[in-house]
């Protein structure tokens, strides 16, 4: 595949449009961009017409890559910070903070295997329409277009999802009834 201006020009908005649904603690938006960019270079370089996929799929796949290794990255450099820190009991014992979900995002890729993602939304016990917005925004619709399709605050279902998901993170009771 031929990089050139019209390559970059042609694929622009798509990562204007992943840039404004994307948040990286410690990246501006032309950060986030630029390493989009990278990528988007990097996929065309690397792409196989022959494979039998388009080069969209191909580059989205290579994008959302990119940006779950830099938040990856971003996490790994807050955590550091994290495990120096210890926290009183009750009995007045320090004891350093070590919970399973900072050792998985600490290292996510090799925690992966450990802890699946189909196992969490079920034990967070979602509802049809948690369900739906989920599997919506793996898709990479906007809250916006999730709103739209749902007919219900795409908000309001995220906000749905993340208390139940800590509650099976953290082992906390269930906040909200759905």
């Amino acid at each position: 595949m031929k990089i050139d201006g019209q390559l970059m020009e042609q694929w622009e908005p798509k990562v204007q449009k992943i840039v404004s649904n994307t948040y990286v603690v410690g990246l501006d938006r032309e950060d986030i961009a630029q390493e989009l960019r990278i990528a988007l270079i990097k996929a065309a370089r690397g792409f196989e017409e022959d494979r039998g996929i388009l080069f969209h799929t191909y580059l989205h796949t290579a994008m959302i890559n990119t940006v779950r290794s830099l938040i990856a990255k971003a996490q790994r450099q807050l955590l550091t910070e994290s495990f120096d820190r210890t926290y009183e009991t009750e009995a007045g014992e320090s004891l350093p903070q070590t919970s399973e979900v900072q050792l998985a995002l600490a290292d996510i890729d090799e925690f992966t295997h450990d802890v699946e993602v189909e196992e969490l939304l079920v034990g967070a016990n979602l509802t049809f329409q948690e369900s739906q917005f989920v599997a919506l925004r793996l898709e990479g619709l906007t809250m916006e277009e999730i709103t739209e399709d749902l007919q219900e605050s795409a908000y309001k279902l995220r906000q749905g999802v993340r208390e139940k998901l800590q509650g099976v993170l953290y082992g906390e009771e269930e906040t909200t009834q759905g």
